[in-house]
């Protein structure tokens, strides 16, 4: 009878061995893009220190900062950021979060679109300018063409160096 006994204890010593461990784990480290278009992005992170100061920083592929901003954790260690900036002409933004004046980073993703977006047009309109450049050129090759088949009628004579 004792035999039994001892394995019903073992096995219900690895039982909680094993449960033990999965209760008690740190939750996972989480970092997202997310609502990523042309005016913008939402950066949200769960599982990571719980009322901590940490750095958020925005960058284009070549590692240039776009965005910055200290952030603070809730008490779950979560947290979400909205900002607006531009993305025109990039096909990809990553997010760095990492503890303030610290170089290593605790966590960073990184987002790709499809097509890149539209570069910015700051300018005027150009219809306007290129149609007042179009009639001024007809009219000076209609002035140009004008004066130079332009002949005299009254002297059909030699020209006037050649008497």
């Amino acid at each position: 009878m004792r035999w039994p006994l001892r394995c019903l204890l073992v096995v219900a010593m690895l039982a909680v061995l094993v449960i033990a461990p999965v209760s008690g784990a740190p939750a996972e480290t989480f970092l997202g893009l997310r609502n990523v278009d042309c005016n913008g992005v939402t950066v949200s992170g769960a599982g990571l220190p719980a009322n901590a100061s940490l750095t958020v920083m925005l960058t284009d592929p070549q590692q240039r900062a776009l965005e910055r901003q200290a952030l603070t954790t809730s008490s779950s260690g979560a947290f979400i950021w909205r900002t607006r900036v531009s993305l025109s002409g990039l096909r990809s933004v990553r997010a760095v979060v990492t503890r303030p004046g610290a170089s290593v980073p605790i966590a960073w993703t990184e987002h790709s679109v499809p097509s890149p977006c539209p570069l910015v047009n700051t300018g005027a309109d150009d219809a306007l300018p290129l149609a007042g450049l179009a009639l001024s050129s007809i009219v000076v090759g209609f002035l140009l063409l004008t004066a130079v088949s332009y002949r005299r009628r009254a002297y059909q004579g030699r020209h006037v160096a050649l008497r």
